[in-house]
């Protein structure tokens, strides 16, 4: 019986000890925690968070709520977080859930450029969105649905639309099986063109990269010249001095003559000073003007140029001179080295311009024809449709050319040749340099 009794006295001793410690030291758990630092962030409304709620710092664990008060109309939320964890004060807190109806937790969102926070600061806060809100925007975004759903119905209600979007859907189709058709007719044409001109561009760089190194060259060249001839120039330099010296005394010379000249001494004198004499001059100068006039409206031109053509691998070359007697009404010779006949053809035209267009016939390439040019932007764009040799079994012969001048005297081409026969037409791209 005794025995019970110690047993029952020991008991109660012992609980009301661990009692006693409960109610001094409060939360057993705590005892055991890591050490860590406090953190303070407000909440307009704490619902759902309790005291022991995790903290998560991108994902994983690091303390936990310690204590939700209420301070200044908010919930005050005291943070423990482990004492080796740091983040920036510009970081953001913001209440999350595992899952749609999962534990609920704070996330801290870390920041990027703030000061570390020190413990008893405090971060800010990301209000979470509640289901009534939640329930609130799908309500808003219901009313949108259903003024979408009238707005087709008005659209789609009448036969006179349905049968309208069905047929711009068939006329869709209907181009698109059009559209397959034709690529696959022509992929074998398409597939060479492509090919030709991939061609034909890589023989043009190579043609422009060799031109460059003559350039290169050529610089070169003209650098030993002047090198070599600098002792020459210096002699040219002391003959430019000399002759200056005499300008000068020869000016001297030409002021005495005028004062002369103004006193009325010699004929010229008497010329100027009498006026009837002048007058006489002034006619007669008059009437040689309207003689050379017409001369001197004459123009001249010319120019070398080349073009390319890919298939056969051949340069066709021509020299132009044209010759102006007028401004509207123009000659035109040409030289052709034409590979294709292994022979030089001429051409010999005239020509006459209305504005940007002008015409021109006559002999071309040893054949008749004509030609006409569209000209554009002060003439630095051309475009020109040929046709001659009217004497050909199959047709005659029909050539389009293009050409933009970027600078002065230096134009770029390209055309197709001989465009109306299939077996026979040519793409080419061409040089041409002005004279």
């Amino acid at each position: 019986m005794m025995r019970e009794i110690k047993i029952g006295i020991f008991l109660t001793i012992a609980l009301c000890i661990i009692a006693a410690f409960i109610f001094v030291v409060g939360d057993l758990g705590t005892i055991f925690d890591k050490p860590g630092y406090e953190v303070f962030i407000y909440f307009d409304s704490a619902t759902g968070l309790e005291k022991r709620t995790g903290v998560r710092l991108a994902g994983v664990k690091v303390g936990y709520i310690k204590d939700i008060r209420l301070k200044d109309n908010q919930a005050e939320v005291i943070l423990r977080i482990d004492q080796e964890v740091e983040f920036r004060t510009d970081s953001q807190a913001t209440l999350a859930a595992l899952g749609l109806l999962g534990e609920k937790y704070i996330e801290i969102i870390p920041g990027t450029s703030g000061p570390i926070c020190l413990p008893g600061g405090s971060i800010e806060v990301i209000p979470p969105i509640g289901l009534d809100q939640l329930g609130a925007e799908l309500a808003s975004m219901s009313g949108e649905i259903r003024e979408t759903g009238r707005v087709l119905r008005e659209l789609l209600g009448s036969a006179d639309s349905r049968s309208n979007i069905t047929l711009i859907l068939e006329n869709l189709a209907a181009f698109a099986t059009e559209l397959k058709e034709f690529s696959q007719h022509n992929s074998p044409a398409i597939n060479q063109g492509i090919q030709k001109g991939t061609r034909a561009i890589d023989n043009f760089d190579a043609r422009v990269e060799t031109l460059a190194t003559s350039l290169d060259e050529l610089v070169v060249l003209m650098r030993d010249v002047v090198a070599e001839n600098r002792d020459g120039v210096k002699d040219n330099l002391e003959r430019i001095r000399v002759l200056l010296d005499n300008a000068d005394r020869s000016l001297g010379k030409l002021d005495d003559t005028l004062s002369k000249l103004n006193e009325g001494e010699g004929t010229l004198g008497r010329l100027i000073q009498e006026e009837g004499l002048y007058e006489d001059a002034q006619k007669a100068v008059g009437e040689v003007q309207r003689a050379v006039e017409p001369v001197s409206r004459i123009r001249f031109g010319g120019s070398l140029q080349f073009n390319y053509y890919d298939d056969p691998d051949e340069i066709k070359s021509y020299m132009t001179l044209a010759f102006w007697p007028v401004s509207d009404k123009f000659l035109l010779g040409q030289v052709i080295q034409d590979p294709f006949l292994d022979t030089f053809t001429y051409s010999l035209q005239g020509g006459i311009r209305w504005g940007g267009i002008q015409a021109r016939a006559g002999v071309m390439e040893s054949k008749f024809g004509g030609a006409m040019d569209l000209l554009a932007f002060q003439d630095r764009l051309r475009f020109t449709i040929e046709f001659f040799d009217f004497n050909r079994d199959v047709s005659p012969h029909f050539r389009i050319l293009g050409s933009y001048s970027p600078v002065r005297y230096v134009s770029l081409l390209f055309g197709l040749d001989d465009f109306s026969l299939k077996d026979k037409r040519e793409l080419f791209f061409g040089l041409a340099f002005g004279l």
